[in-house]
């Protein structure tokens, strides 16, 4: 039942639109407690119900880590795009990527039994503007899922600024003693939300939110209205058209099932809506007694960025443990790789990725004990197959011959407990990838030799389900 109710999440959250709506920097804007140790959170308008595609806030990663009690650290990388149709500069396009990086410190709680809760958090931390690999992994992405790639140019902005934030919650809880008296009894409440962010360069966000909360043990439904502000984002008109795009009124409903948050956002006055979706650490009644699972198999999805490639593993435990490094458990992983991202910084012709590698990993987890992260470490070698084509403008048509090599991968990085359940369990990774051609080979295009199989470094994310 818990797997059939998180994957109908899931093609729920595949039907949304994603112009995000999170303020870059500041935590996200969800009932409290939702979030545990670790969260990802993605905007992105594939996912889309329709509308403009690619416009503004067309693309938000976010991470949300506590590192104790009191502190935290967001991340939230976006991709700001606008089109001919901006109400700034109608008839010019552009784009410009936003990173930020933030620490989290809770000022004040105030909790009243299990129903009521106060909460004040504030925050410091740093804005940055410039080209920070949207474009490439905006239209690597469209390649995958074969949508037509977005050709706006960077405008000129690069600049790092502070932020400063302040957000605080109240949220209090009735029990619907009508629904039973159980152990999973059914609560409704309701939760206010008022975010502010000010940047050096006083660029200004700020996010009112009421919402009613239906709640029960496993599942968790919220509906409102939220009121958004953005003022003096005056460097660029992406920016300026942006900004313009996320504020006003709007309708909000959220559902939360185990690790899965979505949430769907309608405008009032322009029409506009967005989606999210948000996996995060739930604990469960398995991780209070420790690490009950044996699961001897896992499916890895991962993503690799900027050149986005797709990456589908199985991976099987091996019935022992090395005793290089403090004795990690130990897995035979099988792996293929495909991508076609775009050749350097070229619209039209791209390089078709294919990859086939098997090797092991070591993964360094306590298994009597719970445990929210943990490194692992893989070593692969295969085959790798590589060739450039085009499929529009003046060059489409043409195509490369194929070269190929084999290859060696060295993947490392931390996996963070979503779900650990009693017959399944969910993880989310993150970590960098670089791989190796054993040989790179010169092949011709477009009557120019071009060098193909280069060594690169990759930042990978992706989801494991170990069963």
């Amino acid at each position: 039942m818990r797997l059939r109710n998180l994957l109908f999440l899931i093609l729920m959250v595949l039907s949304a639109q994603g112009h995000a709506g999170d303020i870059a920097g500041a935590p996200a804007i969800v009932p409290p407690e939702s979030l545990g140790d670790f969260s990802f959170l993605w905007s992105n308008d594939f996912f889309g119900r329709g509308g403009v595609a690619d416009d503004y806030r067309t693309q938000q990663f976010g991470l949300q880590i506590k590192v104790s009690p009191r502190w935290g650290l967001i991340v939230d990388h976006s991709v700001l795009t606008a089109s001919e149709a901006n109400p700034v500069l109608p008839g010019y396009v552009g784009r410009l990527d936003q990173l930020s990086l933030s620490l989290m410190y809770e000022l004040l709680r105030k909790q009243a039994g299990a129903n009521e809760l106060a909460l004040i958090n504030a925050g410091a931390g740093v804005r940055a503007y410039g080209d920070f690999g949207g474009s490439r992994i905006q239209n690597s992405l469209h390649r995958l899922i074969n949508n037509g790639v977005n050709g706006a140019p960077y405008v000129d902005t690069a600049t790092n600024l502070g932020i400063f934030w302040l957000k605080g919650d109240y949220q209090k809880f009735y029990p619907l003693p009508l629904l039973g008296e159980t152990k999973n009894a059914w609560g409704a409440g309701y939760w206010l939300d008022a975010t502010g962010l000010i940047s050096s360069d006083r660029q200004w966000d700020a996010a009112l939110a009421a919402n009613v909360v239906v709640q029960n043990q496993n599942l968790r439904l919220w509906l409102g209205v939220r009121e958004d502000w953005r003022e003096n984002y005056t460097l660029d008109f992406v920016q300026q058209a942006t900004a313009l795009s996320e504020a006003g009124t709007s309708l909000v409903f959220g559902v939360g099932f185990g690790p899965v948050l979505f949430e769907t956002t309608q405008g009032l006055e322009d029409k506009s809506s967005y989606g999210r979706f948000v996996f995060t650490a739930v604990e469960t009644e398995y991780a209070s007694v420790g690490y009950p699972l044996k699961a001897d198999n896992a499916i890895l999805l991962n993503l690799l960025f900027p050149d986005v490639e797709l990456e589908l593993q199985y991976r099987k435990a091996l019935p022992y443990r090395s005793e290089i490094l403090g004795r990690p458990r130990t897995w035979l992983v099988i792996g293929v790789h495909y991508g076609e991202p775009a050749y350097e910084t070229s619209l039209d012709v791209y390089n078709a990725i294919q990859q086939v590698a098997i090797g092991v990993e070591f993964e360094w987890r306590n298994q009597p004990h719970y445990q929210w992260a943990w490194p692992y470490l893989t070593l692969l070698v295969g085959h790798r197959t590589e060739q450039l084509k085009a499929d529009t403008g003046a060059l489409a048509g043409q195509e490369s011959g194929k070269v190929s090599s084999a290859i060696t991968e060295l993947g490392a990085g931390f996996r963070f407990s979503l779900y650990p359940g009693r017959e399944w369990q969910l993880l989310f990774q993150a970590g960098l990838l670089g791989y190796y051609p054993f040989t790179s080979q010169m092949v011709v295009f477009d009557q120019t030799q071009v060098e193909l199989l280069q060594p690169d470094l990759a930042v990978n994310l992706g989801f494991s389900f170990n069963f």
